[in-house]
């Protein structure tokens, strides 16, 4: 079983995940600016990604970071380049200070958040086309991921997390949902790595629509099994499909959401 270091534990993530990982007997460590939640069963440590001695500290003895923390929709300029560029170089350094061999980034759809849905099929891996100061920051991430990587031998995931919800709740999610259960198998995959280097994968579940390539993902052992549109259909939901045709970040990037909140 592996030991899990995870930033941003009480965050909407790390509070799905952190007691299904525990029933499969794995240990958790939890580092978050916050206190740990009044029914918390699991070790809690407080600090922030911008500490590197405290992030380096609480990172310690774990085997696998899951790296969660940060801010996750689009800020200024500044707020982005602090908690999710900073902060990602303090967590990687972190763990290679404390010598944990793999580590999982929590990237996003919104890296590639103006490529066409209709085309994500088309590459294993999509090249960076950002939708916002937030999804650059994405970018971003990856490039550091890969940077450790190859400098420091690590096992580094960029998972690129869609839509996580407890439940698929619109169209888009239909093929975009990441259920609770994919995002613990996919952490889990990554906790069983042995070999080093950077990879980057879709953090998303089986969903029928098939927008996304599930290989790159398949190939460090992560295999989805929940679909959006059969948990729908069971809810008697009355979803539509969603338009493929969209970009895969709609609606971030449009007048709605403003790159840096402004433009």
């Amino acid at each position: 079983m592996a030991q899990f270091a995870i930033t941003g534990g009480n965050g909407r993530i790390g509070r799905s995940i952190i007691p299904r990982l525990l029933r499969h007997g794995h240990q958790v460590r939890s580092i978050d600016v916050t206190e740990a939640p009044d029914d918390a069963t699991w070790e809690h440590v407080r600090a922030s990604i911008s500490d590197r001695d405290a992030l380096a500290k609480a990172v310690k003895g774990a085997d696998t970071l899951i790296h969660l923390a940060g801010v996750a929709s689009e800020r200024p300029w500044s707020e982005i380049v602090e908690e999710n560029i900073d902060g990602t170089r303090n967590t990687l350094q972190a763990a290679y200070v404390a010598g944990v061999p793999r580590v999982m980034l929590a990237s996003s759809i919104h890296a590639v958040g103006l490529t066409p849905a209709s085309s994500a099929k088309d590459a294993r891996v999509l090249p960076p086309r950002p939708d916002t100061y937030y999804g650059m920051s994405k970018v971003a991430m990856e490039a550091l991921g890969s940077l450790y990587a190859d400098q420091f031998g690590m096992a580094v995931v960029s998972a690129r997390i869609c839509t996580f919800e407890e439940l698929p709740d619109t169209s888009r999610s239909l093929a975009t949902w990441l259920s609770p259960g994919d995002a613990t198998r996919l952490v889990e995959a990554v906790g069983a790595l042995t070999e080093p280097g950077h990879r980057i994968v879709w953090g998303v579940s089986a969903n029928r629509p098939g927008w996304f390539a599930l290989e790159e993902g398949e190939a460090i052992g992560y295999f989805p099994q929940d679909d959006a549109v059969a948990i729908a259909e069971r809810s008697g939901a009355t979803l539509e499909l969603p338009d493929p045709d969209q970009p895969l970040g709609a609606p971030f990037g449009d007048e709605r959401h403003p790159v840096g909140l402004r433009w």
